[in-house]
């Protein structure tokens, strides 16, 4: 069993799981289309192609049918999935030593979770077999909102592994940014670092920015879905739209950038261009992006990617008191949740500067009008 990339009349990629006859698994081929047909992101889409190559691959190993699985079974694929040395998410990597993450773990438990509930649904099995998964949630000190009319207990997938508090992502002072940007050799570059520091955009928005996008008399730059591009980009989802305001400083090294780089023999929309070689004029890609963040961590010396970037100026506008809801639509996330458990993490510093400047506002003061 293995993933492979298809590429559809209108050139995008989409992705299968043939066997080792190179046939297409037609049920997997069924439910990724459905997934498809829902809005799923590209990304997401290739992460459930993976789940489930690695699952009917445990499933073809021991001899079982998809249809006819139960706990033992289920159990028996994360004991494999946690085996040093298990086949890994591509042929490439095949007998990788190391042990897989419990994190990428629950990941594929999703995948199979949703294949069988797509199985149920569509009357392919007769009895949801996610039903026989399903455990009460940890304890509950307290009773919940509607507690007295009788709500569901939390439920859990009992085979899904713990794993340890989510830490905050890393981020970078802004000493540490400048140095990442002198460390640019060129307007590109530069103009790479500074604008996702100050925007937080995602690297398949950054890749998917047209000069179109960038709306000079307004100071915006506009984040548009045109679903997938020549060179593979595309914004997370169509949801993910949004309008960013920026600076005057920003706009002035964009448009430094794209006169020099964006010459008459130019015909891409795309603002980021690959420079050197016999692709020079073409849209950067992702690898062309990693790269260039490559380079740049090696002469600065800073470990730093365009997540790091990203995770950095979302921060930083937490700390400057941005309310959740405005930092959930400058970062476009689809649920606000995502955006608390990310951001907005303040440590006692932060704390105490704010209390100061509650108390420095006399909102404890007891003054004889208040009896």
């Amino acid at each position: 069993m293995r993933v492979v990339y298809v590429a559809t009349p209108q050139q995008r990629i989409r992705y299968a799981v043939v066997d080792d006859h190179g046939e297409t698994v037609e049920v997997i081929r069924s439910y990724l289309q459905h997934l498809h047909d829902r809005g799923y992101a590209r990304n997401s889409l290739k992460a459930s192609a993976q789940g489930l190559c690695l699952y009917f691959r445990f499933l073809h190993e021991n001899a079982f049918d998809y249809r006819a699985v139960r706990i033992a079974e289920r159990a028996a694929f994360v004991a494999w999935l946690k085996r040093p040395g298990a086949p890994r998410e591509s042929a490439s990597a095949s007998g990788a030593p190391g042990r897989r993450k419990d994190r990428t773990i629950n990941q594929y438990l999703g995948v199979v979770t949703g294949f069988y509930d797509w199985l149920w649904r569509t009357e392919q099995i007769e009895r949801n077999v996610n039903d026989l998964l399903r455990g009460a949630g940890a304890y509950r000190p307290y009773k919940g909102f509607l507690h007295h009319l009788g709500a569901q207990p939390v439920e859990r997938n009992i085979l899904t592994q713990p794993i340890p508090r989510q830490q905050h992502p890393r981020v970078l002072n802004k000493a540490e940014v400048a140095t990442l940007r002198d460390a640019a050799r060129s307007g590109r570059d530069r103009a790479l670092v500074l604008l996702i520091f100050e925007t937080g955009l995602r690297p398949g928005e950054v890749l998917a920015l047209w000069l179109d996008d960038i709306h000079i008399g307004e100071n915006v730059i506009a984040v548009v879905d045109r679903g997938e591009l020549p060179n593979r980009a595309e914004i997370k989802r169509p949801t993910a739209e949004r309008r960013i305001h920026v600076s005057q400083d920003l706009i002035n090294e964009l448009l430094a950038y794209v006169t020099a780089a964006h010459t008459d023999d130019i015909t891409t929309r795309h603002v980021f261009l690959i420079e050197h070689g016999p692709r020079r004029g073409e849209p950067m890609t992702y690898d062309d992006l990693r790269a260039v963040f490559l380079r740049l961590s090696e002469r600065s010396g800073i470990d730093a990617s365009p997540y790091t970037l990203r995770h950095t100026s979302l921060t930083l506008l937490a700390k400057a008191n941005w309310s959740p809801d405005r930092l959930q639509l400058r970062a476009g996330h689809r649920h606000f949740q995502t955006t608390v458990d990310t951001y907005v993490h303040l440590d006692d510093d932060d704390l105490r500067a704010e209390w100061e400047r509650t108390r420095s506002a006399e909102a404890f003061v007891l003054k004889e009008s208040d009896r």
